[in-house]
């Protein structure tokens, strides 16, 4: 068995992501049921595959690219680069025809679900679950599906910065609640994980402007 191999079934038993701590850990244990050799650099021989297979790496090979960055190199937390390259996505629904005998009609409003590097990476490291709820949509194929919500909006007239401390990974019904202000949000109620901080800027700007409730209600 291959050094990379290792590190990709290490991997793929700690269910697609984990810090290095664990990676290393669960190397070693799979190398020693299959006695295979240990080095005494056991630890810099797994940073070295990791890096060696993601093309997130200036270390990387070129050839196979299994693994990525959850936080940025030298953070220390790794994934299954498949966990975030087959997430589903939804599609935006097409708007009906104007029908000009009718005098009333259902308006339908279409959203654009972005699915950006930052989005997936975040996705996976929330494990596909909602942090508001906890949810997971089970998809047919055993995988799971959330979106990312940009807690202030993007583009005019918010402008609300694409970085993480501004994005949570919410199901759609949550999604569709927080962008039209239905819910509040308090971080009290949000799973966070180490790594993804969500910023106090962004859950005043939201319940505010947003929500509009008023920071004596909250």
């Amino acid at each position: 068995m291959r050094w990379w191999e290792c590190v990709e079934l290490a991997l793929i038993n700690l269910n697609g992501l984990a810090p290095l701590k664990e990676i290393y850990a669960e190397v070693f244990s799979i190398r020693s049921k299959r006695q295979l050799s240990i080095p005494v650099s056991l630890e810099a021989t797994v940073r070295k595959e990791l890096e060696y297979n993601s093309s997130d790496s200036t270390n990387w090979r070129q050839s196979r690219d299994i693994f990525f960055s959850v936080h940025g190199i030298g953070n220390g937390v790794w994934g299954l680069r498949s966990m975030i390259e087959h997430n589903p996505r939804a599609y935006d629904i097409e708007e009906p025809e104007e029908d000009q005998n009718l005098s009333l009609r259902e308006l339908t409003i279409t959203r654009i679900v972005r699915d950006t590097a930052l989005s997936k990476r975040l996705k996976a490291l929330h494990r596909f679950q909602c942090q508001m709820c906890g949810t997971a949509i089970p998809m047919k194929d055993g995988r799971s599906y959330v979106e990312a919500h940009h807690i202030i909006p993007l583009g005019k007239p918010h402008n609300g910065p694409d970085i993480a401390s501004n994005v949570l990974v919410v199901c759609p019904n949550h999604h569709a609640m927080l962008d039209l202000g239905a819910v509040g949000l308090k971080r009290d109620d949000l799973s966070e994980m180490c790594g993804h901080a969500i910023s106090q800027e962004s859950l005043d700007y939201h319940n505010t402007v947003i929500a509009g409730i008023s920071p004596s209600s909250e």
